[in-house]
């Protein structure tokens, strides 16, 4: 089994912790910036869980290495900020590795990027017909 199936019921949840977490993403450019950024980020992994094991997301976290600086050049934001970010973006289920956002989170960073692409643009919804 790899990371995606494994940690599919995470990152699938409809916990209202989940839609939490998306909010915070669509109120913090910060948090928003190292969300979208976290897929590009390189990272040391454990082996990826055998079919059938128990997931201890938490047991998981403690062996994931994340090369801080590289996100913080990817988000540009502050090594010290991505560290931060980190801790709240997992603890609030927002991120997972190896590379996964739960799907309010990706719900809100396509809505929140189409939308600042296309004020930037001076679109509105009905020019896209």
């Amino acid at each position: 089994m790899g990371w995606a199936e494994a940690l599919l019921p995470y990152r699938a949840s409809d916990d209202p912790q989940g839609f939490l977490g998306a909010a915070l993403l669509a109120q913090d450019q910060t948090l928003f910036r190292l969300a979208a950024t976290w897929p590009r980020v390189k990272k040391v992994l454990p082996p990826p869980p055998g079919l059938g094991e128990e997931i201890d997301l938490e047991k998981i976290w403690e062996q994931v290495r994340v090369d801080f600086d590289e996100w913080a050049e990817l988000a540009q934001v502050s090594t010290l900020v991505a560290i931060r970010g980190f801790q709240v973006l997992k603890k609030n289920l927002i991120i997972f590795p190896p590379d996964s956002l739960s799907h309010q989170a990706e719900a809100v960073l396509k809505k929140e990027a189409a939308g600042r692409f296309m004020t930037k643009m001076g679109l509105k919804a009905g020019d896209l017909k």
